[in-house]
C-alpha cells in the first residue's frame, strides 16, 4: 500500500515552519512506524513551494496510491479541495483524506465528493491509522472522523488519543534543511529551530478562538520526561536549536523538575525554546534552572494590555509581575517574546500603541498578529465558505479596519514591530 502524505502548495503570509515538523511530519513518521509494510511518501509541498505536479506525479503510474492525506490549516482549505479535485480526476480510486485545524473549525467544507474522510478528533495519527487499518480490512472506520458512504456522511463520534510515550518525532526527510534555512533568513530569524511534540491540551482555555484546546482538548498530556531529553541528547542534525511543541510547557512542575534533572544530566548545553504562560517565570528559581540547561527563548501570550487602567480586557496579564519576568529574563539572558492579539474585543488603537511601547521599555519582544476569528467560519454554509477567500483567515495576517489601525500599521506591526512608526509619524517624514 501507498500513501502520500501532503500539505498543500499555495501562496500564504506565513509557513511557521515548527508545525510542519511537530505535527505534520510526526504524524506521517507514526504511520511508517506502524505499517513498515507501507510506503508513505511525504511531500511538504506547502512549506518547499514545490508546484501541483510533485504531488500529481505520484498518481499518474499504472497502479496509483491507495491514500491520499491531505494536511489543511483554515488558510490552505481552499487549496487543499483545489488539490483533492484534482487528484480526483486523475486517479479516481484513491481515497483522499483531510485533516488539521481546518477540520476542526469547517469539517462540513471537506464534505463534498472530492474527498472520503475528514478527521474531526483525537490524536489525528491514530486515528488516521485506525481508519486506514479498518478501511483495507473492509470495515467503516470507528472513531474520531466523518467518512463518505455513497451519498451519505456518516460522524463517527470522538476520536481516540495516543499514551504520550507513543507520540512520534518529526520523519527526519520531510523538510529540506536547505529550504528551511532560506525559509528561517528570509522571515529575519537568527536560528534553525528543530520542532517535536512535547505537551497537548491546555486547561487554561483562554479564549474561544484558540485552536488548541479544540484539537487537543482541555486535559494537559505530555511525553515522558525522560524520552524527551534522550531524543534531545540524540542531537540537532543540521538544526541549531530545539522548539520544544507545547502549549504550557511548564504548566506540570512535577514534570519540568524531571525534565530539568534529565536534562542536566545527559545534555546540559544542547539550547532549546519554548512556549509557555508567563506566570512561571515571575520565579527566580525556575528562571534559573532553565537557564541552567539551555533555555534560550520563551514565547508567552499577554493578549493585550491597556491604556487606560480603568479597563482590564485580559485577566492574565499582571504588569507588577510582567516586569518581574522581564527582570528574570534579563537576568539570565533568556530572550522573551510576548504574543499580542490585534482586533480583540473591546480593543483600541490607543490600547495597542500602549502595549508595543511597554514591551519596548521591558525588553520584551512583541509578536503581534491578526485575532482571527474561527470561529465566525464554523456558522457559515458551505455556500458563505466558497464565497470569502480564506487565505486571509490566518493565524497572524488577518485584518479587520476595527481594530483602529491602518493597513500599513497593521502590517508594520505584524511585520517588524521593532521598526513601527505611526501614519502620522510616516506622514511627517514623508513631508
Amino acid at each position: 500500500m501507498k500513501i502520500v502524505w501532503v500539505s498543500p502548495f499555495g501562496v500564504v503570509y506565513d509557513a511557521t515552519p515548527h508545525y510542519y515538523q511537530a505535527l505534520f511530519s510526526a504524524a506521517a513518521q507514526f504511520l511508517r512506524e506502524q505499517m513498515p509494510e507501507s510506503e508513505v511518501v511525504i511531500e511538504a509541498t506547502g512549506f518547499h513551494g514545490a508546484t501541483e505536479r510533485t504531488v500529481i506525479r505520484h498518481f499518474i503510474g499504472a497502479k496509483a496510491p491507495e491514500y491520499l492525506v491531505i494536511w489543511c490549516r483554515v488558510w490552505e482549505s481552499q487549496f487543499g479541495l483545489e488539490l483533492a479535485r484534482t487528484i480526483r480526476k486523475v486517479s479516481p480510486r484513491t481515497r483522499i483524506v483531510v485533516w488539521g485545524d481546518a477540520c476542526n473549525y469547517i469539517p462540513h467544507y471537506f464534505q463534498r465528493a472530492e474527498f472520503d474522510l475528514i478527521v474531526t478528533g483525537g490524536d489525528p495519527e491514530k486515528v488516521i491509522l485506525d481508519a486506514v487499518g479498518r478501511l483495507q480490512a473492509g470495515h467503516p472506520p470507528e472513531h474520531g472522523v466523518l467518512y463518505r458512504d455513497g451519498e451519505n456522511w456518516r460522524d463517527t463520534g470522538p476520536g481516540l488519543v495516543l499514551a504520550p510515550e507513543l507520540w512520534p518525532f518529526p520523519a527526519p526527510d520531510a523538510i529540506d534543511p536547505i529550504a528551511y534555512r532560506m525559509s528561517r533568513v528570509q522571515r529575519g530569524l537568527n536560528s534553525d529551530d528543530l520542532s517535536f511534540m512535547v505537551s497537548r491540551g491546555c486547561p487554561i482555555n483562554c479564549a474561544k478562538w484558540c485552536p488548541t484546546p479544540r484539537k487537543e482538548g482541555l486535559k494537559d498530556r505530555r511525553r515522558p520526561a525522560l524520552q524527551t531529553v534522550e531524543y534531545m541528547a540524540a542531537g540537532l542534525g543540521a538544526f541549531d536549536k530545539f522548539q520544544m511543541h507545547s502549549p504550557l510547557f511548564s504548566y506540570d512542575r512535577d514534570w519540568t523538575n524531571e525534565f530539568i534533572a534529565h536534562k542536566r544530566r545527559l545534555c546540559p548545553d544542547l539550547t532549546f525554546k519554548v512556549v509557555d504562560l508567563m506566570n512561571p517565570y515571575a520565579e527566580e528559581r525556575l528562571m534559573a534552572e532553565l537557564a541552567e540547561v539551555g533555555l534560550k527563548n520563551v514565547g508567552f501570550g499577554i493578549e493585550t494590555l491597556t491604556a487606560d487602567p480603568r479597563r482590564n480586557l485580559m485577566s492574565k496579564v499582571d504588569i507588577t509581575q510582567l516586569e518581574q519576568v522581564a527582570r528574570n529574563f534579563e537576568k539570565y539572558q533568556v530572550s522573551p517574546k510576548a504574543y499580542v492579539q490585534i482586533g480583540l474585543p473591546g480593543q483600541t488603537r490607543q490600547d495597542l500603541l500602549h502595549t508595543l511601547d511597554v514591551l519596548r521599555d521591558l525588553g520584551i519582544k512583541p509578536r503581534f498578529t491578526g485575532s482571527t476569528p474561527f470561529w465566525k467560519l464554523a456558522r457559515m454554509t458551505v455556500e458563505e465558505l466558497d464565497a470569502i477567500d480564506l487565505r486571509h483567515w490566518d493565524r497572524k495576517s488577518y485584518y479587520d479596519p476595527r481594530c483602529g489601525l491602518s493597513y500599513r500599521e497593521f502590517y508594520q506591526l505584524i511585520t517588524s514591530p521593532k521598526t513601527f512608526v505611526s501614519d502620522e509619524e510616516a506622514a511627517t517624514c514623508a513631508a
